[in-house]
């Protein structure tokens, strides 16, 4: 069996046509059949392959379709891509991507054939020269020879994959599989049969034993993408693995003993889930023995013009194309963009940009075309390497609250040139705030005497909050921080 070759079956919907040549990009191997029999016949003869995308057919129905395939190949895996919504009894127990927008089949297809090897250029990397990635780079090093379970934490996009596979490619696991499985891509039910895999007659349909994804690691590295999405059941068995190194499989009464080193990854705040009641506080810590933590690119902007360099040299490479140069003005322009989706949607961008434009040199004018309506200038300041974070983001946060002090400023002399209400009965009708409701920032050394840094943080937060309506996400846009940064200073002032 082949995980990077997929077989569509019989006719996918309208809106997911070009998904078969997204996934060629991607670097599967794509097979397409129009019937039933046709696939089965194929399957024999390849003996099997890794993922089976089951469409509309006319020589046989869905269900006897999803029945053969489960009895004949219990190796292949099975997933939904009918034109209709599918039968309640057929959803609840394969993998619906039916109807899904294609970028996001694609994630999760990627996610579920993750264990196929490397080659060449795709070989795990970490770009840039960031104090920050340095850090990044240095833990990889220090506990890629241990067999210790790490925690990669990180924005959706900032490479939290290519960390995990680092640490299996440098360690004494390498010449044993790298296994990986996106615990959010996956039904609780199938998430479990994935994980440990199941007996014969476990549940309807399961027509032979299965391997789960722990055994097809044992003596390497299994990878569980987006752990905060995990199931609190499943989480109990995880826990037990981690802490025995054996489990059950599905349907099963005796223990399989395996040897695997865990990696786990998520973008959401553990913590936070823990005291929430939707992860286990045991689990947590049993995960969170060493973190390793990737910043948003927003906050290594330093590191941009290698990664554009590298991606360059990768789909120039990889399609045949003529090079192409970004001038400096065009730097600057991706440089100052925010980059929501961090590192994978730069190199999407450039990947574009070199497919499209075939070669020559790129100026400020074709990347902010590419960019369209979501390039704004970012305001945010790089963070000088002599100062600590907590420092500089103090010092924005410090600059944030001046300004806003200045904008209401203008607004009250705004009100009263054009000869509105004015003076005291402005305050009073509420058309802008007193002067007792503005915090004045002067120089005056007997205004701000007693005050620390961190009374001005709290002040900018609080009218970030006021002014957004308590709106946290745009709060922090207002203070130009990350969300993840707001919440913590949330909570280090006790504010909810």
């Amino acid at each position: 069996m082949e995980d990077g070759k997929i077989l569509i079956i019989g006719q996918i919907g309208s809106d997911q046509a070009e998904l078969p040549e997204l996934l060629t990009k991607a670097g599967f191997r794509v097979h397409r059949v129009d019937s039933g029999e046709e696939a089965l016949r194929y399957l024999r003869g390849e003996r099997g392959c890794g993922l089976a995308l089951v469409g509309e057919t006319t020589d046989i129905s869905a269900k006897a379709l999803l029945q053969g395939l489960s009895r004949r190949f219990p190796d292949t895996r099975v997933a939904l891509l009918l034109p209709a919504p599918p039968e309640e009894s057929i959803r609840e127990r394969f993998l619906d991507l039916s109807g899904r927008p294609n970028r996001r089949v694609l994630e999760v297809i990627e996610g579920l054939l993750a264990s196929r090897p490397c080659e060449g250029e795709l070989r795990p990397r970490l770009i840039g020269r960031s104090e920050s990635m340095e850090r990044v780079r240095q833990t990889v090093e220090q506990v890629a020879s241990t067999n210790m379970t790490v925690l990669i934490t990180g924005e959706s996009g900032t490479g939290k994959d290519v960390v995990a596979r680092l640490l299996h490619d440098r360690s004494r696991r390498r010449a044993k599989p790298f296994v990986a499985v996106n615990c959010a891509a996956l039904p609780e039910g199938v998430l479990e049969s994935e994980l440990f895999g199941h007996e014969k007659g476990a549940f309807t349909g399961a027509t032979a034993r299965r391997q789960g994804r722990f055994e097809l690691a044992d003596g390497g590295t299994l990878f569980l993408d987006e752990i905060a999405d995990m199931p609190i059941q499943t989480q109990a068995k995880l826990l037990r693995v981690l802490e025995e190194k054996r489990f059950l499989r599905v349907g099963g009464v005796r223990d399989v003993v395996v040897d695997v080193r865990l990696a786990a990854a998520t973008n959401a705040d553990l913590e936070a889930a823990v005291m929430e009641g939707r992860f286990r506080r045991d689990l947590f810590y049993r995960l969170n023995v060493i973190q390793i933590h990737l910043p948003p690119l927003r906050e290594r902007r330093e590191d941009i013009p290698d990664l554009v360099a590298a991606f360059v040299g990768d789909v120039c490479d990889e399609q045949n194309l003529e090079p192409i140069r970004f001038t400096r003005e065009a730097m600057q322009v991706l440089t100052s963009f925010h980059w929501p989706g961090n590192v994978r949607q730069l190199r999407n961008l450039v990947e574009k940009i070199a497919i499209l434009e075939r070669g020559g040199t790129i100026d400020e004018s074709r990347v902010s075309h590419f960019l369209g309506e979501r390039f704004t200038r970012s305001q945010n300041l790089p963070v000088p390497t002599t100062r600590d974070r907590e420092q500089a983001e103090r010092e924005l946060l410090y600059q944030t609250l001046l300004a806003i002090r200045g904008d209401l400023a203008e607004m009250k002399e705004m009100l009263r040139s054009r000869g509105g209400v004015t003076g005291d009965a402005a305050a009073r009708s509420g058309n802008y705030p007193t002067d007792a409701e503005v915090v004045e920032l002067d120089e005056s050394p007997e205004r701000d005497r007693g005050r620390t840094a961190a009374d001005f943080e709290l002040e900018a937060i609080r009218r970030a909050l006021k002014e957004s309506g308590g709106n946290r996400r745009r709060a922090a846009e207002i203070l130009q921080i990350g969300e993840r940064t707001l919440y913590r200073k949330l909570r280090k002032h006790g504010l909810r």
